[in-house]
């Protein structure tokens, strides 16, 4: 509704002599808006089919996500992405504006059955997917299409 109604405006204003850009700016603090990020270098120890689950938390901390499904965690961390916006100047005034964009990202881990790493990566978690369906997919989990019971 908003995109639609930017469009217009903006075709409005550039056909009764206005003119229309777009611009972006970056954003001026790295401070995690949640989580704690990591780098490549935090995770450096962690050597796949070596080092174990209580290893990783005891050097990473607790501040990870576990899925009940899979044998995965997420160790997940959303900093400022800065800022896209838009602008049409035509007779009618100014419009502007556009959406805050955020970092996501996350440290996945996949451990076999006796709590070995298995696999590691760094991820770009998209905003339409929640981090536990996200986390679950890399692990290679996919959800089942059962019949509903009924009950009596």
């Amino acid at each position: 509704m908003k995109l639609a109604s930017l469009i217009t405006i903006a075709a409005v204003s550039l056909l009764s002599g206005g003119c229309m850009g777009v611009g972006y700016v970056p954003a001026f603090s790295n401070k995690p808006y949640s989580g704690k990020p990591l780098a490549g270098r935090d995770a450096d120890f962690i050597a796949t089919g070596k080092t174990t689950r209580a290893e990783v938390v005891k050097k990473l901390g607790t501040g990870y996500r576990d899925s009940v499904r899979v044998r995965a965690i997420a160790y997940p961390w959303e900093l400022p992405g800065g800022r896209w916006f838009f602008f049409a100047v035509g007779y009618g005034g100014v419009l502007e504006g556009g959406p805050e964009n955020t970092r996501w990202r996350a440290l996945f881990l996949d451990f076999d059955g006796r709590g070995i790493v298995s696999r590691k990566e760094f991820v770009r978690l998209k905003q339409k997917l929640t981090l536990d369906e996200q986390l679950e997919a890399w692990a290679g989990w996919a959800p089942r299409n059962t019949p509903p019971v009924l009950l009596p």
